[in-house]
């Protein structure tokens, strides 16, 4: 839409967008169906596509605005951590978003594996939009002589990788129950290659 919504337009869009990101995190890209879509939000089809374009514009919308919501929590939680701190937090920051949103979590997670190939470079951009707190924040403790000048980039990449396989590791085998033995094996890798 490019003209300016009143509220009822926002709230309906908010609405639409909620019921297909449960749809996505519960069925997949391919399987989610935009008639169930707009029937859970409570609008008729020809609704839907007034403020989407088609299904794929739904799921990017959808993907983006948990992704918006999830780092921007993340975020908070490592905006006053000191560096020694920083990978044990977070871990812990995407743990307890993992707990707390399991199914946003894993949509945005399984992502670039469901949606169309065309589509791949989107999320990378968008991903790498979302990383940029993540960076600043040890690019500041470089600059402060604090943290390695190493491919910082790279390293948040690898951060937030390892921090989204040990939530998935939840589903896949729950019993392990190694949180803090994992995250502190981690933590102690990444600070001797990480702090001066």
């Amino acid at each position: 839409m490019f003209f300016k919504m009143t509220k009822n337009q926002i709230e309906r869009k908010l609405k639409i967008l909620k019921a297909a990101i449960q749809s996505f995190a519960v069925s997949g890209f391919h399987i989610s169906d935009i008639d169930k879509i707009a029937k859970n939000a409570g609008v008729g089809k020809g609704t839907l596509y007034r403020y989407f374009q088609n299904k794929e514009d739904l799921f990017f919308e959808s993907v983006k605005y948990c992704m918006d919501e999830m780092y921007e929590e993340i975020g908070k939680k490592l905006e006053n951590v000191g560096y020694a701190d920083f990978v044990g937090v977070l871990f812990d920051a995407h743990m307890d978003y993992y707990r707390e949103h399991k199914d946003t979590y894993m949509l945005v997670a399984n992502a670039i594996i469901q949606m169309p190939e065309t589509s791949v470079d989107f999320f990378h951009e968008l991903h790498k939009e979302k990383m940029k707190v993540i960076l600043g924040k040890l690019e500041n403790g470089v600059k402060e002589g604090v943290v390695k000048d190493v491919d910082l980039e790279i390293l948040v990449k690898m951060l937030n990788v390892l921090s989204q396989l040990f939530c998935l590791t939840k589903d896949i085998a729950p019993e392990t129950d190694d949180y803090e033995r994992v995250k502190k094996t981690f933590v102690n890798v990444f600070n001797y290659g990480l702090l001066k």
